[in-house]
């Protein structure tokens, strides 16, 4: 049977469909992340020697079939990281045209059609990118956890452990977040959760998880979450209004994906309050679409060219 795998690649986790020539679905699964950037390379290897044994296990079919994959993948811009990954694919059996690209990218053009707009990702990691009406795109956030990813999981995560810190040493106010991030990581004061940062076991996606005690120390009425979130939103619109400007797109469609402006009740009224009173004229929709799909029918696009 001849397939192409299209595969999302994100910061925790990847999604891999394959479809035959006739645009059906014959296998959907998951895996770890492909982001070089955030693991290892041979942590990436790994992660993606059991999806493609996976996929394979549930078809089933062999490699051999796959014509082409199209992967957006987090990190995939930095560096050399995209042959990396073509690279792996290659070792791993992938014999079709492979062609990488970074996630944003990618879930852009599976929300539009490869039409005009603006895509907001908020999940572990954050970036905006938006496609003009002369087709061309622009870039905004995304530039790693070390220096940027305002909005993200991540950012959220990190910002709750310095309030812990800020707290414990005395340069910060009181939060119910020391309590729940300490607890978090099974220790007896936030000061050992420096031994895990700066270990060889820290993991990006884990910090993110602590997004969700951010949210639930907010609705509990803690100052110092709330203060978190709300500079997410703010650090989310500012995204959003570079692009909207440098695209010049008043009055095109903002696309939100990732698990944290899709599903905080703090963080997306507020972005959504503030581009509603700047940008009357732009409506604001999820994907509806995944993007794993869309990689999948721009693989099969390969095929021709």
């Amino acid at each position: 049977m001849q397939y192409v795998i299209g595969i999302d690649g994100g910061g925790s986790r990847s999604r891999l469909v394959a479809i035959n020539t006739n645009k059906e679905i014959i296998a959907h699964c998951e895996g770890g992340t492909t982001n070089i950037t955030a693991e290892t390379y041979h942590g990436v290897y790994t992660n993606m020697q059991q999806l493609l044994a996976d996929f394979c296990a549930t078809a089933p079919v062999s490699l051999e079939g796959c014509k082409s994959l199209y992967i957006g993948s987090a990190g995939a811009s930095t560096g050399d990281n995209a042959n990396l990954l073509t690279n792996i694919f290659r070792d791993l059996g992938i014999q079709g045209k492979i062609k990488v690209t970074n996630d944003a990218e990618l879930a852009l053009l599976t929300a539009t059609g490869e039409e005009p707009g603006i895509i907001i990702i908020s999940g572990t990691g954050s970036v905006g990118y938006a496609i003009d009406k002369a087709g061309t795109t622009h870039r905004a956030g995304g530039w790693g956890h070390i220096i940027d990813d305002g909005g993200s999981g991540y950012r959220i995560g990190m910002d709750a452990i310095k309030a812990a810190l800020m707290e414990t040493d005395g340069r910060g106010p009181k939060t119910i977040l020391t309590g729940m991030v300490t607890q978090f990581f099974d220790l007896a004061s936030p000061v050992q959760i420096l031994g895990y940062i700066y270990s060889n076991e820290f993991h990006k996606s884990k910090i993110a998880k602590l997004s969700v005690l951010v949210e639930e120390a907010a609705n509990l009425g803690d100052g110092v979450a709330a203060a978190i979130e709300a500079q997410a939103a703010s650090d989310l619109i500012a995204l959003a209004h570079s692009l909207m400007h440098r695209a010049q797109l008043f009055e095109h469609n903002i696309v939100l994906s990732g698990s944290i402006i899709l599903r905080s009740k703090n963080i997306r009224p507020m972005f959504e309050a503030a581009i509603a009173k700047a940008f009357p004229n732009t409506s604001i929709k999820e994907m509806n679409e995944s993007a794993e799909l869309g990689a999948a029918y721009i693989a099969l696009k390969l095929i021709s060219d």
